[in-house]
């Protein structure tokens, strides 16, 4: 039955009470406002034929237990029904009818309660007193982990007495049948009562453990003194602090406008830090041990009623917590454990789009820095909220990363990009940094200075792209073979009551499979593989979920357990969580006792000093720090006296006390690079790199050491550190490194010093080139296989005329046909998929030398035999499109005889819009007045996609122009056709055309209005409203990805959104609304007057002493010889057209902006 049916019967029954008398009745849902049923009980009825795997008992869990149905119902009452399967009620029925709190209600289908490859009765009972009630929003749903169903449209009501429930039907029924899916995007909220799976007592569980030989297991903490566990560490009591995540998933006080079927979401509003904030769950307490008999006796809550707190971190004078979005600092200067006041905001701007991967495992790195994660769904702008300057746009990033902050300078950077869903850091003990994997093939990463790394996956539908789009590669996970997912979290074990042969071996925490992997790592140049060598730790208990782990003061693990029947955090956010459990294990080996000495805080610092050999990582990181904050001067002394006496780890942790202790300069750092360990002659170099810049006499020491090191992580060390400093040093330093071959296999070092030189070839690459004078450089293996194909591919793929001057200075330079053909394939892959642009005579003439150049290449040299057999190719429509289009823009550029009649016989029959719009643009160099009648001829069967580049082409001749304001004036052509800045061309031309267009756009149209009314409209109708962003994706694309790309989607003639402050109504509405009200630097829209007649318009994207380069509202680049060039202003009106947002409905505006403020890439 069709809608204009079903609603027709809707009004009858409105109209005539007694027609709901009989049976099941067709009834539109949600249905009007005003609609009425009869008062009291009746019955609401439709079906849905689910995907299998929904239905599929005994497949992967996750699908079965992920089934949830939502009803937003303004009734007195409602009750749910999945075939006959009573799912859940709100309110009451008669006969002590009470209403329900009148929020949406979610309800869990139970596994098998849903019968595959049949369709499925979902009935609602529903009480009315004044029969008014009615579903909200789009009616009822059912969700899946990634797909929903929305029940809005035809359903089937009676009244009365309960029917037979139960029923499913093979055959599709004739009315009320749903089977279309798409992508989650229901707004989600915490239900009313929370799903918790089975959970054994704590003592059954520990039965549950089968261990290694030689290993014991205790519980030290369990419900209710803890529950769910996320984040443990020590101070220098050696008490245990513990993070509770209890909030998790849904922030405290905030409510969903937005979400992807990953469960990104939006949230009406920015939280504020403590005591601001809504009260939340989540909690921070502390842990003693006071007579030293292993278990924990005395309980404290240092903070709680907090939101999103996954991690607590003691140090310098009281404790940081992670509080997405804030990294938060509570002062206790007493250690009394109370803090002294409010918290001090360090940081703000974390993203927590997904709240199961936002910023978290804070810990101490050897250099004083505090070190974080941040995971692969969620998306930050950090600032330093008391000294960034207001609307500072601070730091953005996209997924997955580490970053650190120093508490004392203040600053804030990120270390390494990349990595899997990133939760927890190590340092192991000579202060390398390791992370976990929640994906397979690997046991995690190991993370070096400025590394970038895979972010997630590669996959344009769910993650971004690499933040330099010129990084041409990235550094490796550690393989580790066959490995299935996922290593959530690992350490470094290193404790005197763990045994000895897991010394240094890493330890992987995997939630999934409820175990934990040891694994054993092999050294492969500066970086390492891995090889499992077992599962020393299993719990058969389903609830049995690591996800973190702690080497302890006393030399054993500490495990924390989430303790948790559903783990993915999709059935999180479906509610499908026990936030009452979680427990602490301790693990150590039978045979090794524990240390009783854990409170490091009274000890002078001679004894710090000889805890430095200490045998448990904890004691010497805790000595380090505490020596670190106490600055004592006849330490810093004797710390100089250890690093130099002492040949390993212990002058290693003498360092880094020194370093944070302000007592490391330059000339001690120079004489260590002579030390015997190697990782001090590293650390040396990273220590006194971040300075970002090296003084005089340590750069050349550092330089000699490059060109002499011998082992791989401190070359490493030297590349990451010339990262960060000034071109000079950065670009020595490589040049040193790549000299070498060593390192022609290493997995880091050739990216590393290839990222060196990228850095520098935006603004610097006159100083890269340099490098490249010397043939004796070209010839280095390591410049050869790394650096060749990505420098040319970097410069041609920024395209700039000076950059392909580089591209030409490379060619020139290069001592062998080896290494030309190098440069070229880097050159093809920077080109590939486009047209071969406008090249300067210097690259032309070394393109001129190479062997069977390509047709296009022999056109822009001015082979005659070429011209004539481009002119065939470009009217042969049988050829592709794309080589047309190339062979077009070439012979334009050329000059080619001939031309100008295959082009406008071509105009006027091609059916594909590229084509035309590369035949249009090299017309518009002839001045052939009948070439602006053949184009409004045309216009309306031109394709559309090419109409806007045929308004820029008529608009650009003030003869053509007469023809385009004719063809509106007559109808011919829409006036809607023609977009502002090409109206401001128009009355450019002066005269005649002039006095036209302003008759046609009045000055009311072209002057910038006040949009405060608007944009006032708008923000009430988007602000804290839900929509969705897989429909808000299209209004996008159709609106403004012409001009603006998003992730990887959309064009290049605007700013790329991606990187702009798009969660900022303040900023966005304004830049939509009122586009000339500021215009970004460098999009300003420029009038350029040529000697030919022409007046071009676009904005800048490049300019030598020879051309000049507009890119077109409609996307087309225009070259323009300077000589050719008769004047240049730039105009005060975007590019932009104003009432981007006309025409759309509330829901769709809702729609837009859901999709605009992504925080990642969405896919169907």
């Amino acid at each position: 039955m069709n809608i204009l049916r079903s609603a027709w019967l809707l009004g009858l029954l409105a109209v005539w009470p007694s027609a709901w008398a009989q049976e099941w009745q067709p009834v539109i849902v949600p249905g009007d406002a005003g609609a009425k049923r009869p008062a009291g009980t009746g019955w609401y009825r439709c079906w849905v034929k689910v995907p299998d795997n929904w239905a599929t008992l005994g497949g992967r869990d996750l699908w079965v237990e992920s089934v949830t149905v939502t009803i937003d119902s303004s009734h007195t009452a409602h009750e749910a029904f999945i075939n006959g399967y009573r799912l859940g009620v709100a309110g009451s029925f008669p006969p002590d009818a009470k209403p329900s709190d009148g929020k949406p209600k979610r309800y869990k289908v139970p596994p098998g309660g849903l019968a595959k490859g049949k369709w499925n009765e979902l009935a609602i009972k529903v009480f009315n007193r004044d029969g008014f009630g009615q579903f909200r929003g789009n009616g009822p749903s059912i969700q899946g982990y990634f797909l929903e169903c929305l029940f809005s449209g035809e359903w089937e009501y009676r009244p009365g007495t309960e029917p037979p429930l139960g029923q499913t039907l093979e055959a599709e029924p004739a009315r009320a049948a749903y089977d279309q899916f798409h992508e989650a995007s229901r707004v989600l909220f915490e239900a009313q009562t929370l799903v918790h799976g089975e959970r054994l007592s704590p003592s059954e569980s520990l039965a549950r453990f089968e261990l290694d030989g030689g290993l014991a297991i205790e519980t030290v903490l369990h419900e209710p003194l803890v529950s769910q566990p996320t984040h443990l560490s020590f101070d220098a009591r050696g008490r245990l602090w513990v993070s509770h995540y209890v909030q998790y998933p849904y922030p405290a006080g905030l409510r969903q406008i937005s979400r992807d079927k990953y469960y990104r979401a939006k949230y009406d509003r920015q939280p504020k830090p403590p005591p601001h904030h809504t009260p939340g769950r989540s909690r921070v307490t502390v842990h003693e041990d006071t007579d030293g008999d292993g278990a924990y006796d005395t309980h404290k809550i240092f903070a709680d009623k907090l939101s999103l707190a996954n991690a607590a971190l003691p140090g310098r004078d009281g404790v940081w917590v992670m509080h997405t979005p804030h990294l938060l600092f509570y002062p206790d200067r007493n250690a009394d454990d109370i803090p002294d006041g409010d918290p001090v905001v360090h940081l703000a701007g974390f993203g927590f789009e997904d709240t199961h991967s936002v910023a978290n495992g804070i810990t101490w790195g050897p250099d004083g820095w505090l070190y974080g994660a941040q995971g692969s769904t969620v998306s930050c702008r950090v600032i330093r909220p008391d000294l960034d300057p207001p609307n500072a746009p601070g730091r953005y990033y996209e997924g997955c990363m580490v970053w650190r902050y120093h508490p004392r300078s203040r600053e804030f950077e990120i270390f390494a990009e990349g990595g899997g869903n990133v939760f927890g850091l190590e340092f192991d003990t000579v202060g390398r940094l390791f992370s976990g994997h929640n994906g397979g093939g690997t046991r995690g990463f190991h993370y070096v200075q400025s590394g970038l790394y895979l972010k997630q996956g590669k996959s344009p539908g769910k993650f971004g792209p690499p933040d330099n789009p010129f990084a041409f590669g990235e550094l490796p996970m550690m393989p580790g073979g066959s490995i299935p997912r996922f290593s959530h979290n690992v350490i470094a074990v290193n404790g005197s009551a763990m045994p000895d042969a897991w010394q240094g071996r890493l330890l992987g925490a995997d939630p999934l499979h409820r175990h934990l992997v040891l694994s054993e790592r092999t050294v492969r140049g500066a970086s390492f593989t891995t090889r499992d060598v077992g599962f020393p730790v299993k719990n058969s208990d389903v609830a049995f979920r690591p996800v973190y782990m702690a080497n302890a003061p006393d030399g054993s693990l500490l495990i924390a357990d989430f303790y948790e029947r559903y783990i993915a955090h999709g059935q999180h956010y479906q509610s499908q969580i026990d936030p009452t459990s979680g427990r602490i294990y301790r693990l150590n080996a039978k045979a090794k006792p524990r240390v009783v000495d854990t409170d490091l805080r009274a000890k002078t610092d001679e004894q710090l000093i000889g805890l430095l050999a200490h045998p448990n990582k904890w004691h010497r990181q805790t000595a380090v720090r505490l020596m670190g904050q106490r600055a004592n001067a006849a330490t810093k002394a004797e710390l100089q006296k250890q690093i130099k006496a002492e040949p390993g780890r212990a002058a290693l942790h003498g360092l880094w006390a020194l370093h944070q202790a302000g007592g490391l300069d330059d000339a001690l750092a120079a004489d260590l690079l002579g030390h015997p360990f190697p990782h001090v002659r590293a650390w040396a170099v990273r220590l006194r790199g971040d300075q970002r810049e090296l003084s005089t006499g340590l750069f050349s020491a550092v330089r000699r050491l490059a060109g002499r090191e011998g082992h791989p992580e401190v070359r490493s060390q030297i590349a990451g550190t010339a990262i960060r400093l000034p071109r000079d040093q950065a670009l020595g330093l490589a040049s040193s490194l790549l000299s070498r071959s060593a390192d022609f296999d290493d997995p880091f070092i050739p990216m590393q010093c290839w990222w060196v030189l990228e850095r520098h070839c935006e603004n610097d690459s006159a100083a890269v080139l340099e490098l490249f004078r010397d043939g004796s450089f070209f010839q280095q293996p390591m410049v050869e296989r790394h650096i060749l194909e990505r420098l040319m591919r970097r410069l041609a793929a920024r395209g700039r005329q000076h950059d392909f001057i580089g591209c030409a200075g490379l060619l020139k330079n290069a001592p062998t046909k080896l290494h030309r053909d190098k440069l070229m394939v880097g050159f093809s892959k920077a080109l590939e998929g486009q047209a071969l642009p406008r090249l300067p005579d210097e690259l032309l003439e070394q393109l001129r030398q190479l062997d069977n150049p390509s047709l296009v290449l022999r056109i822009r040299l001015g082979e005659a035999a070429a011209l004539g057999q481009a002119l065939a190719l470009i009217a042969d429509t049988a050829k592709p499109a794309k080589d047309r289009v190339e062979l077009i823009r070439a012979a334009g550029d050329a000059r080619v005889d001939g031309l100008k009649p295959s082009l406008l016989s071509l105009v006027q029959t091609e059916p594909n819009a590229d084509v035309v719009v590369a035949g249009l643009l090299a017309l518009q160099r002839f001045s052939d007045d009948s070439l602006g009648q053949a184009v409004v001829g045309r216009y309306a069967e031109f394709p559309g996609a090419a109409r806007p580049s045929a308004i820029s082409f008529l608009a650009s001749r003030p003869a053509w122009s007469r023809r385009l304001l004719y063809a509106v004036e007559s109808g011919h052509l829409a006036k809607r056709d023609v977009p502002l800045p090409t109206v401001e061309v128009l009355l450019g031309h002066g005269g005649e055309v002039a006095r036209q267009a302003s008759q046609l756009w009045s000055s009311a149209a072209l002057a910038t209005t006040n949009q405060a009314e608007e944009i006032a409209r708008v923000r009430s109708v988007v602000e804290g409203r839900p929509g969705s962003p897989y429909r808000g994706r299209e209004l996008f694309m159709q609106r403004c990805a012409a001009c603006h790309k998003l992730f990887h989607k959309g064009g290049q003639i605007g700013p790329n959104l991606t990187h702009y402050q798009r969660n900022d109504l303040d900023t966005l509405l304004p830049a939509i609304l009122d586009p000339s009200r500021e215009i970004r630097e460098g999009f300003e829209q420029m009038h350029v007057q040529t000697r030919d007649g022409r007046l071009l318009s676009g904005f800048l994207t490049d300019r030598t002493d020879k051309l000049l380069i507009l890119r077109g509202i409609d996307g087309a680049d225009l070259v323009v010889e300077q000589s050719q060039v008769e004047s240049a202003k730039v105009s005060p009106r975007s590019l932009m057209p104003e009432g981007l947002l006309a025409g759309l409905s509330e829901q769709q505006l809702r729609d837009f902006f859901a999709y605009l403020r992504i925080g990642q890439p969405i896919r169907n």
